[in-house]
């Protein structure tokens, strides 16, 4: 399956991008990380030197405290930096691949009790979520109450 990485034009305008101060040639330079390209590929097809592709890279990762790609894709998606497209795959099964989607299957992982994750997975999601603002108030609540009931408890 091929992955389409495609940068949102409205990212600049955004208050989260302002407030992380994410470059473009940050977002393009990931864009194409994301579809499959290595570092010296990335810096011929954008005509830059490969410290160069390094340092937007590093950069980019240290403004969205990620730790991996997949998180900073996580991350950009959901803060409507990026999309994500998936040309090859039919149209209904492209629906199942929306920002609301995987939120509401991750919140399903963190709520089940079915054994897909454990506690210490289930803390690393929730946090993962929470500070990365993509679970939403709601969850920012909740979340301050499990904290408080857990200082109670001690």
């Amino acid at each position: 399956m091929v992955i389409k990485t495609v940068i949102n034009p409205s990212y600049e305008w955004r208050e989260d991008g302002k407030k992380l101060g994410i470059s473009h040639r940050e977002l393009e330079v990931f864009a194409l990380l994301s579809e499959g390209h290595d570092n010296k590929e990335i810096a011929q097809i954008l005509n830059i030197q490969y410290q160069s592709v390094k340092n937007h890279l590093y950069s980019l990762s240290k403004k969205l405290k990620a730790i991996n790609v997949a998180q900073a894709t996580v991350i950009l998606q959901f803060k409507n930096m990026i999309r994500l497209e998936y040309p090859t795959l039919p149209e209904n099964y492209q629906k199942q691949f929306t920002n609301e989607n995987m939120i509401e299957n991750m919140k399903k992982q963190l709520e089940e009790n079915n054994g897909n994750l454990n506690k210490k997975e289930k803390i690393k999601l929730r946090k993962f979520l929470v500070d990365h603002e993509l679970y939403g108030q709601m969850y920012e609540d909740r979340m301050k109450e499990l904290r408080e009931s857990e200082k109670d408890k001690s």
